[in-house]
Formats: C-alpha cells, sequence, structure tokens
C-alpha cells in the first residue's frame, strides 16, 4: 500500500480527530465510559487542569485566581486510575471494502478511548506494534491524547506481524495493576502463545477488553463469481470464484471467530466484535449498560 492511500488524505491527524469528534455516539459512550471508570475520590491530593467534563464545584477558585487557567481538586482515587490502549497495526489490518480500511477504522476506536480518558481526568497509556513498536507510558491531559493521534496516523507505524504475546509481556513488565487495558486488533494471523499472556493480564490489570474489529469480507464473502484478491504485503493478486467457496469460507471465518473468544473469555477477559461499517460507540455502550457493575 502506498503511503498516499492511507486515510486517503493529505492532513491524516487532523482528520481522524475530527473523525472521533463527528462521531455523536462517542460523546455518549464517553459519558458511559467516565460513569464506570472515573471513581469519586475520598482523599485529596493535588490540583489539575479543568476539564470540560468537571463538575464546576470542584474548581478551586483560590489557585486559580492567581493564573490564567482553571483548577480542580484532585483525589487519589482517581488518581490512581490509568488505561492502555493496544494496537494491532499488522498487515491484516490494512484491508477493507467499506468506507475505512480496519487500520484505519481501529485507529479512530483507539483515538476515541484516549480522547474519552483525557477528557475524564485519566491517564492514558499506549501501545502500538507489528513489524515497529512503539510504548507511550500512561499521561494525562489533550497532549497526550494529541500524541495519540500523531501515532496512529504514521504511515510507518504499520506493517507486518502482531505479536500479541510478546505486546502483552510488555506491558506487564510497564504497566501498574490499577489499569484498564483495551486490545484492538482483528484476531486475524495473532502471533504468539499468547492465552497464557491474557490470563497474567487479568490477573495483574483491573480489567482486559478485547476489541475484534472486522470488515464484513472477513467473515462473509459475496456471491459473485469471479473476485480479484491482492495480498497488501506483497502486491501479489489472485482470482477466485467465490461462489465455490463462500460457504465454506463463511462456516471457517465464524468458527475462527468463535474459537478466538473463548479463548479471550477463558483468559479471563472480555471481547466485544465490531464491525467497519457500523457505529462502535453503541456497542461499548451496551457492554457497560450490561458489564459495568464487573469493572
Amino acid at each position: 500500500m502506498r503511503e498516499e492511500d492511507f486515510f486517503g488524505s493529505d492532513d491524516l491527524t487532523k482528520k481522524v480527530d475530527a473523525e472521533v469528534k463527528r462521531v455523536s455516539d462517542t460523546f455518549r459512550f464517553a459519558l458511559k465510559y467516565k460513569e464506570q471508570f472515573q471513581a469519586s475520590g475520598i482523599e485529596f491530593s493535588d490540583l489539575r487542569e479543568y476539564l470540560p467534563s468537571d463538575d464546576a464545584s470542584r474548581i478551586d477558585w483560590k489557585n486559580s485566581a492567581a493564573t490564567e487557567e482553571l483548577y480542580v481538586k484532585e483525589y487519589e482515587e482517581e488518581k490512581d486510575m490509568d488505561v492502555f490502549i493496544v494496537l494491532d497495526a499488522s498487515d491484516s489490518m490494512m484491508f477493507g471494502t467499506s468506507d475505512k480500511l480496519k487500520s484505519e477504522y481501529a485507529a479512530v476506536i483507539a483515538s476515541a478511548i484516549a480522547y474519552a480518558s483525557v477528557d475524564a481526568g485519566i491517564s492514558v497509556g499506549f501501545g502500538i506494534y507489528a513489524d515497529n513498536e512503539l510504548t507511550m507510558t500512561p499521561e494525562g491531559g489533550q497532549v497526550q491524547y494529541q500524541k495519540i493521534l500523531n501515532e496512529v496516523t504514521r504511515f510507518e507505524n504499520y506493517g507486518g506481524e502482531f505479536n500479541l504475546e510478546k505486546a502483552l509481556n510488555n506491558i506487564i513488565g510497564q504497566i501498574k495493576a490499577n489499569t484498564a487495558v483495551f486490545i484492538v486488533s482483528d484476531f486475524i494471523d495473532v502471533q504468539g502463545e499468547w492465552k497464557s499472556k491474557m490470563l497474567v493480564s487479568s490477573k495483574k490489570f483491573r480489567h482486559v477488553m478485547n476489541v475484534m474489529v472486522r470488515d464484513l469480507r472477513d467473515y462473509k464473502l459475496p456471491e459473485a463469481g469471479n473476485y480479484r484478491f491482492e495480498d497488501i504485503s506483497t502486491g501479489e493478486q489472485m482470482v477466485v470464484n467465490t461462489s465455490k467457496i463462500r460457504e465454506e469460507f463463511n462456516k471457517k471465518a465464524l468458527e475462527q471467530e468463535g474459537k478466538i473468544m473463548d479463548k479471550v473469555e477463558g483468559a479471563g477477559a472480555s471481547i466485544i466484535k465490531v464491525d467497519t461499517r457500523d457505529e462502535f460507540a453503541g456497542k461499548f455502550a451496551e457492554y457497560f449498560d450490561e458489564e459495568g457493575a464487573n469493572w
């Protein structure tokens, strides 16, 4: 894939940022997210810059008066909560038959989680994993969101294999226990013996949520006769009569999804499937409605 085709825009960061803020459901998701993750706080710890989502009654007017910014009181329980996002940037993610590639859709999800985190006063960390790897330790504020936004739109971060075992091993050693971990991947051709590491992660961290990003053609072929497929990493093409293999492909694809879900849940983590044709925020809101008490 050529860099100029990636995200289909010259200014990638602005495009993803606008997409995050455009989706109206994202703000509903952010409210659900804040409700489930932000502790009420019982012990005063520090001051931090005021965010639009903060209760105005918590503004510290005495300290704010001495500066041009508004500050609110922060409590130890709030300060202690972190979020970490693992993003799969492998070859299989750079595929798509709808408006967005899976990598584009996943980038918006990761950015929306980061946006909701900092807006709720939560520190967020980020890791993007393929042949190139990058890890950012949790920090708070809009500056951290912008850093994550820059990385999800950097073309050179994409391509290669996603080793989930290695990624989990990396964060297990670096990230503190009171962290909610989000893993955003299509879970196709994931490398490593990752179930044992996910089990360790589920025991160590506050929660581990896996977001399975799928394009329609990952699990359902069209009955369209001859169809041309291209390997994104090699450029190699082949023509397949989808009418002949469609039924078997669809069956095996759904079986693969089921195995991944069983494996994740067997490791004590949670998983939701999102399709690139759909708004993802509703899936998150639905999950928090049903499982919020377990977070």
